[in-house]
């Protein structure tokens, strides 16, 4: 299986170059498309100058800053471009492709001709889990999947590999293949849920696949710039792509983790952010409503299908607990 590589870059000139040398020595790679997402003039000259003694690798300037759901697009556009593409990986800029471990992943595709996209192990630096992809939990709402115990529902768009059938395939059929309504955050989820619907399966590969530094381009932490997109965007996945029965059934759920997440926010100091966030999220819904009916009219799947790929718990427990930890450390100060 021939890989053509995607790596967006925005103003992180060094991090993409360590992440373009972790990419030029696997043979599976045939091209690397570096995507520039509009960075400073200083950024883009010291990336221009480092790619210059790079054969494999071409750089691609995107005039402003698209986001990475359609800088994405743009590098996936290119790829399939490409008769010598079988498949696109993606791996964030400030990652690093652990040596050997695309083989392993590929093995997955060899596998069985219904998986439409790979992901594995990332790790932070220290050699702590970053991300074993993507779990989907009965709240409807995405999380970094820290466990094996929880289900795999897709890859994180920081390593990834997508076979060129599902990218055409969500194109014809869904329009899009990222949604660049997104900009960035839960556009990876989005493409996985999406894929289940047209009968793709996602493999998980339980070895270490990337080194990951984490939110480099977005500043890092739980900022209001990751607060906004990440919300907005996991409401408009499900409105876009979760089945009606499941909707439905999770109702509750869904509704209890939002009024938790509300409050939580908003003692945070972050009201402006919260009310901002959903108002643009309702906002948003007549064009998600108009996504869903070509989707949903296009499911290959049963609801049921779809569930078997849900982690069946409310959400992720660490942040459960770290957000009752919050709402208790309040109450104490209070008094």
């Amino acid at each position: 299986m021939r890989l053509i590589a995607v790596v967006i870059n925005f103003n992180t000139a060094a991090y993409t170059w360590s992440c373009v040398t972790s990419l030029r020595e696997e043979p599976e790679i045939t091209r690397i498309l570096v995507l520039d997402n509009g960075s400073s003039t200083n950024d883009l000259a010291e990336l221009t100058r480092l790619l210059t003694d790079e054969p494999r690798a071409e750089l691609i300037r995107l005039e402003s800053n698209l986001g990475f759901a359609e800088g994405s697009n743009a590098g996936i556009r290119a790829a399939l471009a490409s008769r010598d593409c079988d498949g696109v990986l993606f791996l964030n800029s400030d990652a690093q492709l652990v040596s050997g471990s695309l083989a392993s992943m590929l093995d997955l595709f060899s596998a069985d001709p219904d998986i439409g996209l790979v992901g594995g192990r990332m790790i932070k630096p220290s050699g702590a889990i970053d991300s074993l992809g993507i779990a989907f939990y009965v709240s409807c709402l995405a999380s970094n999947r820290m466990t094996t115990g929880d289900r795999f529902f897709g890859p994180t768009g920081g390593c990834a590999i997508y076979r060129r059938e599902l990218l055409e395939a969500l194109q014809a059929e869904h329009g899009h293949m990222f949604d660049s309504a997104f900009f960035c955050y839960a556009e990876d989820t989005d493409v996985a849920a999406r894929a289940l619907l047209l009968g793709y399966r996602p493999a998980y590969f339980d070895g270490v696949v990337a080194r990951h530094e984490g939110q480099v381009s977005s500043g890092g932490g739980f900022s209001d710039f990751v607060l906004y997109h990440g919300i907005r965007n996991s409401v408009w996945v499900l409105i876009k792509c979760v089945p009606w029965p499941v909707l439905l059934l999770c109702s509750p759920l869904i509704a209890a983790l939002h009024i938790a997440i509300a409050v939580r926010h908003s003692l945070r100091g972050k009201a402006r952010v919260v009310f901002r966030l959903y108002r643009d999220a309702f906002r948003g819904m007549p064009v998600m409503l108009r996504k869903r009916r070509m989707i949903q009219s296009r499911k290959a799947i049963r609801s049921s299908a779809f569930v078997r790929y849900m982690t069946p718990r409310f959400y992720d427990a660490d942040y459960i607990s770290g957000a009752i930890r919050e709402l208790f450390s309040r109450s104490s100060l209070s008094r």
